[in-house]
């Protein structure tokens, strides 16, 4: 197979609403995509590395635009006729994308002059390479072992097939993939949450288990709840989210203090949580379910984050956020939009409350991806 990046959005693109091909006709780009048993059209002009398009189905029609990411990715987002809100819109091609293989889920990223990627093995596993030919070559790295490996891509981009070897192998093990695709319309909500109890004497009791039973009711929504108890296990349920290739959205429930997350006396500073979620490009929301993590800017992230200045107590953070995560999963807010909208809904969310509220200001703050 040739080079699977054409120069800007020409090609064969995977992407939330199925695949898609873009080609250039006179000074515009044209395509089709297909989804749902149904065929669109797309058109539009290419500026650098932003395509301005309108889109037409038998069912719908509207505008967007999509902003090249690198080769192997796209963002953007559209708004159809007579709506006011703008949804997601993504693709991947070539390389880029989450695999499913003989080795368990793979991340592969495809920046400027390299390919490289994520699996989490026997645990954080890493892949290096590069194209030649068509073919990635790459070294790979886990915990205990390294070596070499090459995979070529199937005609249709919709499978890898490969061979590995250690330094001390003369002898190829097969390693194969194939990518996953997005499910249309799933949003993930993924709780980590710390061990609350301290002791024998105190009741079981998790908030995870409150967000289960409320929100797994819905078609759209799959809940996932994992415990952590340090900073190691948190990182690894943060890295898990590189190999979901749907949006989700993220709640990390624990103590906390200005400078991170507390558990059983450890102090986790909120600034690995974000390091290991660098790649987690469908990541929509980082919500901090913990006492003053909000209380100062968190470093620069490419996806929104929200939390607290104060000490919530568990009723009123619980009463916070299933509004709060309601709005986005249920009723279909994007969120910016439900962060803005929760302190009209529920006053003590903001800076001031009333004198007769029986709950204290949450101090609730909103970062924006940027």
């Amino acid at each position: 197979m040739g080079d699977p990046y054409p120069s800007g959005f020409s090609g064969e693109w995977f992407t939330t609403f199925g695949p898609m091909t873009l080609a250039p006709q006179g000074e515009k780009v044209v395509g089709t995509y297909r989804y749902a048993n149904t065929e669109g059209r797309i058109e539009g002009e290419a500026t650098g590395d932003t395509l301005k398009f309108t889109y037409t189905s038998p069912d719908e029609r509207g505008e967007g635009a999509f902003r090249l990411v690198r080769p192997g990715k796209f963002a953007g987002t559209y708004v159809g006729s007579g709506e006011s809100r703008a949804q997601r819109w993504e693709g991947e091609r070539g390389w880029d994308g989450v695999w499913e293989s003989d080795f368990g889920r793979v991340r592969l990223i495809h920046e400027a002059e390299r390919i490289h990627g994520f699996y989490e093995g026997a645990g954080l596993s890493v892949i290096e390479g590069q194209l030649r030919d068509g073919r990635l070559e790459f070294r790979y790295r886990e915990p205990n072992a390294s070596g070499e490996g090459r995979f070529m891509l199937s005609d249709d981009g919709l499978a890898f097939a490969g061979e590995w070897r250690t330094p001390e192998s003369a002898e190829w093990s097969p390693w194969s993939g194939r990518r996953l695709q997005p499910e249309p319309g799933l949003t993930w909500l993924v709780v980590l949450e710390a061990h609350w109890q301290l002791s024998l004497a105190e009741s079981e009791y998790a908030f995870g288990d409150m967000l289960r039973e409320v929100f797994a009711p819905l078609p759209n929504v799959r809940v996932r709840q994992r415990f952590f108890h340090d900073a190691q296990s948190l990182e690894h349920w943060c890295r898990e989210l590189l190999f979901l290739p749907e949006p989700a959205i993220v709640m990390i429930a624990s103590h906390g203090v200005a400078e991170g997350l507390s558990v059983h006396g450890e102090v986790i500073n909120t600034t690995r949580v974000l390091e290991s979620l660098r790649y987690a490009e469908t990541l929509k929301l980082l919500h901090f379910s913990s006492c003053l993590v909000g209380e100062r800017a968190l470093t620069r992230q490419p996806y929104p984050i929200s939390g607290y200045t104060t000490s919530v107590d568990w009723g009123a953070s619980a009463l916070l956020e299933f509004t709060y995560l309601d709005l986005m999963l249920n009723r279909g807010l994007d969120p910016a939009e439900a962060a803005a909208k929760l302190p009209t809904l529920i006053s003590y969310a903001g800076d001031v409350v009333s004198r007769d509220s029986p709950y204290p200001a949450a101090g609730f703050r909103f970062f924006p991806a940027r």
